[in-house]
Formats: C-alpha cells, structure tokens, sequence
C-alpha cells in the first residue's frame, strides 16, 4: 500500500507535511482522482507525492477573467467621411494586447456587408498611445495620393457615394488575454474628397459672457481629427498664459467648448491653434495632404500656430 499526497510544491521537499485537505478516489481500473477540499489556489504548483516522493506535478490554471473591456468608441463619429479619409481611431476602455488589430478590425460595404480588403494600411508595429487603449488605423496614403502607383493601380480604399461600416470583432483580445465584452461596428456615409488648407477664420466662435464660467464654443466648418482636437486648441490670456478648465469635443468633431476654471473677465483672449491639427483628410494649417502642384492656394505654409482673437461680451 502506497501513501498518496497531494502538497504544494515549494513545501514538497520539507515532507512529511500537512498535506492538501481532500481525498483520492479510484476510477476505473488504473486511474486515481484527487479531490480537494477546498479549490486550488490559481497558478500555484502543487506536487504529487507516493511515498514522500514527488511523481508529478500540475499548476492550477489562472481564474478566466470575465470578459469586461470593450470599445469606448471608433473615431470619427462624424455621419459622413471624405473619400480621402486618412485615419480611424478606436479606443477602448482597458489597455489591449498588440498584435490583433489586422485580425480583429475589417472594414464592409454597408449595404451587404462584403469585406473590404486592404483598406488599412499594414502597421508593424501597431499604432498605440502608451497606454494601449487608443488605435491608430491608418488608410493606405499611397491609395489616397494621386501620381502615386498605388493610387494608380488600385484607386482610392473607399468609394463615394458607397457606404461602409468599420467592424470591430469581440475576438480583439484586452492586455490580460480576455476578448471583447461584444463586437460594435459604426457606419459612413462617403462623401467627395477634401483638398483644402484649414483656416480657422472659417470657424464659427461663440464668445462667453464676461464674468461667468460659461463655456467658450467654436464651431468648425468641417469634422477634424478627434486625436489632435484633444490638446490643438489652448486659450491664452491678454500675457499668453494658458487657462485652465474643461474641454468638451461634441459628437461629429465638429464643435470644441471650453469651460474655465474661473470666470471670465471682460479682456481679450486669444484661441491658439496648433499648426499640426488637421481634418479627416489629414489637411491642415500648413498643407493639402494630397495637393495639386499647380494650384498655388495649395502651397504649404511656414507657420507653427494660429490665433483667434476671443472676447467675452
């Protein structure tokens, strides 16, 4: 008759031991099961021991996390994208594995759901903040430039007037291994092209009242990269200190409000606007992303900020 037990492995060579509570039962003819009193602990090695000696040894498997983290939102939320759309964004609400994005995100024809293939241009490594809860997806520049072969051969990754839906599939694993809580897609209505400068004097600024906390709203003559809209646009004081307060970016990209830490006084104020913010088309303050050489209004331009003069009333 051989003494059976079941010990943590890291105390095995200290037997004999109080062993792990439970029982052993005989199945079948040849096979013998251990049952324990109470479970084991996730991930910790436990040895089987026949007369003291260890003749085995397993690791209890890691509890399966619930499936918790999903997609916060794919960006832009704009209705209608230009069919020179440069990037798409995806945020979701717990850091994520790389490696999943070419796998787990496609990009359909709306009205019967056919893939889409090569949209996206290949990314190695993937396009991550630093926290890995923000995508980068970018759509192939060589397809979105005219002149280049790519463009040429292939045309643009998206057709107007031809809705698509960007399809995010709850197989997209989160930084601990676990899939999505569900898969969610967002759909686009494909408009013309966008080949033009920014020009922040085409925005619509509504002022605050002077010594109130009421938000300061712009409005802008077309959707802008949800990205860059995070921290592009600073209100600067009469000595050019930044303010404190609130950023609000509405649904579509299309407005940006500010709400001040305190009140507004009755002096002018200034909306810097970094150079580098662009649109959906990847235009911006100083260039045309896909511009023609012989339009001289296309020329890029030597500046690294604008400024839009603000006035409470």
């Amino acid at each position: 008759m051989h003494r059976l037990a079941i010990v943590p492995s890291e105390v095995a060579a200290l037997w004999p031991l109080q062993p792990t509570a439970g029982r052993f039962e005989v199945v079948g003819d040849d096979d013998i099961r251990f049952i324990p009193r109470f479970p084991f602990v996730a991930g910790t090695p436990y040895s089987l021991l026949v007369d003291g000696a260890e003749v085995a040894r397993v690791v209890a498997p890691p509890a399966r996390a619930a499936e918790s983290t999903h997609v916060v939102a794919i960006y832009p939320t704009a209705r209608e994208v230009p069919l020179n759309l440069l990037k798409v964004y995806i945020r979701f609400s717990a850091p994520m594995s790389e490696g999943w994005a070419a796998r787990a995100v496609q990009v359909h024809r709306a009205e019967d759901g056919q893939p889409l293939e090569g949209v996206f241009l290949p990314a190695e490594p993937e396009l991550w903040d630093p926290g890995r809860r923000r995508l980068t997806l970018l759509l192939d520049p060589g397809r979105i430039k005219r002149g280049l072969a790519p463009h040429e051969e292939l045309g643009y990754p998206l057709q107007e007037g031809s809705p698509i839906a960007v399809r995010v599939d709850r197989s997209f694993r989160d930084a601990s291994g676990v899939p999505l809580l569900c898969g969610v897609e967002r759909r686009y209505e494909v408009g013309p092209a966008v080949r033009r400068h920014i020009t922040p004097a085409d925005w619509s600024i509504h002022p605050p009242s002077a010594q109130s906390t009421d938000p300061l709203r712009v409005d802008f003559d077309r959707p802008l990269d949800r990205a860059l809209l995070e921290h592009a646009l600073t209100v600067v004081d009469p000595h050019g200190g930044g303010l404190d307060g609130a950023v609000t970016i509405a649904e579509g990209e299309r407005s940006w409000s500010f709400t001040p830490l305190r009140p507004w006084r009755a002096t002018p104020y200034r909306l810097a606007v970094d150079a580098r913010l662009e649109d959906l088309a990847g235009n911006s303050l100083t260039r045309v992303f896909d511009r023609d050489l012989s339009r001289a209004q296309d020329t890029p331009l030597e500046i690294k900020q604008a400024h839009v003069p603000i006035r409470p009333r």
